[in-house]
């Protein structure tokens, strides 16, 4: 693999980017279609966690084929990191369908359990009566199945991926358009309870709803497909009446909920757009604030929640590019979006054994410092923001949200959001002093290094 350097903000590096996680996430998957789902890597040696994340499996599987299938680059480019990809999303769907997808006790239905069916919690009573069925689950296995199925024709049958549908709409979802967030089928409470809460799970339904929604009209089965795409509205709406009158501090960074929302709208009518909007426009004015506040004061910006807020931001900001009544930070959302893109790939050049090329760390370390330079009359107009490296420690969700949210932002680029000139939008200093530290580039700065080392070996032989 030839890793070539680009200026900091080059579009060019996002694309090499893609193609370097894509890379990543097909040599995580072993043969049998599970993946290394946790590394730590200390002194450049990796080490495998035994850990899992069926969710996060799935979530993976979905970045996989997004970005070999649908993305906006050529199919030659595509090509040039793709070759993978068949093998790995079979091999990973069929992991899937074979751990987790079973019958539900007298239901006549299958659905997505969690823990896996191999996992180690399954080899004692009490393991086994902990397993449950996620909503969450239910909607990124619908996500992943249902566009294995559009690559991978017959990868898996629709009957099961509708099974899961059903049993989201008609054993998970409320009369009101809610979700209950947890099926317990061997101990108590028995059945959907809303316990634990979980405030992601309802917009992963509703993606995952929509989903099925198309995959079944694309094969002109319109009317079974017709209560996929009202059972994610109304979770959508619900999610929308909930939130309605909360404070903004309140509203959580719902990413999922987002993306759903972006890829719903044309599928319904306007007159149920205004709710479905105002609902994206309150996340999104939450995600800013929070976005300001993680990368102007925190020591370890968080790799997977950075890539998250990156998705809502991508998927909605086109949409109220045109629509700005709804929400009035477009210019300033988006170019500090734009500038975040680019800051995970320094993230990604992070240093980490050469197998593990394109993987993402956990989080990266950054450190407030004095820079003398400036002789500001003001000390705090003195302080820059300066990444010292990550914390070694790899999930494969780290990967897979920021991969999607570089595919997201090639999408976002095909809207008029491209024409903002973001050199006239002004960002907070601290911020602003993060980037400027990308400005040699990672792979300038190796270069660098490799000069001095240069000539400090030349030094040597002179002496």
């Amino acid at each position: 693999v030839v890793v070539k350097t680009f200026e900091p903000f080059d579009p060019r590096r996002i694309d090499q980017a893609i193609g370097l996680g894509t890379r990543y996430l097909c040599s995580a998957a072993d043969k049998q279609g599970q993946f290394n789902y946790e590394v730590k890597v200390r002194k450049n040696k990796a080490k495998v966690m035994n850990t899992y994340n069926v969710l996060r499996h799935a979530g993976a599987i979905y970045s996989l084929v997004d970005s070999c299938y649908f993305n906006e680059q050529t199919a030659s480019a595509r090509a040039s990191y793709c070759g993978c990809a068949p093998d790995t999303i079979r091999d990973t769907v069929q992991w899937l369908v074979r751990e987790t997808v079973l019958p539900i006790p007298d239901l006549g239905l299958v659905g997505v359990y969690k823990p896996h069916k191999t996992h180690k919690s399954s080899k004692t009573v009490e393991g086994r009566l902990s397993y449950r069925l996620p909503l969450g689950g239910q909607g990124l296995a619908m996500i992943a199945l249902s566009m294995a199925n559009q690559v991978q024709p017959g990868l898996v049958e629709w009957d099961t991926v509708e099974q899961i549908g059903n049993f989201t709409t008609q054993h998970l979802q409320k009369d009101d358009g809610s979700f209950f967030t947890f099926w317990f089928p061997f101990r108590e409470p028995f059945g959907a309870s809303d316990q634990p809460p979980s405030l992601y799970y309802p917009g992963e339904a509703a993606l995952g709803l929509i989903y099925l929604y198309e995959g079944l009209k694309d094969q002109g089965k319109d009317d079974a497909a017709a209560v996929y795409l009202e059972g994610a509205a109304k979770g959508l709406e619900a999610l929308a009446n909930e939130r309605e009158d909360w404070e903004e501090e309140a509203i959580p960074l719902d990413h999922w909920a987002l993306k759903a929302t972006a890829r719903i709208l044309s599928h319904l009518p306007e007159a149920r757009h205004d709710k479905l909007l105002k609902h994206a426009a309150s996340v999104l004015t939450t995600i800013y604030a929070f976005e300001e506040d993680l990368l102007s004061y925190d020591e370890e910006l968080g790799v997977s929640t950075m890539g998250t807020l990156l998705e809502a931001q991508f998927a909605m900001l086109p949409i109220f590019h045109e629509k700005r009544s709804y929400y009035d930070n477009v210019d300033q959302a988006w170019c500090l979006a734009e500038k975040v893109a680019f800051l995970l790939c320094e993230a990604q050049d992070q240093d980490k054994p050469a197998d593990m090329l394109g993987g993402l760390p956990h989080n990266l370390k950054v450190k407030n410092e004095v820079d003398y330079k400036k002789k500001a009359n003001m000390m705090e107009n003195n302080i820059v923001r300066t990444i010292k490296g990550s914390d070694g420690f790899y999930q494969i969700d780290d990967t897979q949200h920021v991969l999607s949210a570089w595919l997201s932002y090639k999408e976002a680029l095909e809207s008029g959001l491209s024409e903002i000139d973001c050199s006239q939008v002004a960002l907070p200093p601290l911020i602003d002093s993060l980037f400027d530290g990308l400005k040699a580039g990672a792979g300038q700065k190796d270069e660098k290094k490799t000069k001095r080392k240069k000539k400090k070996k030349k030094g040597k032989r002179k002496g």
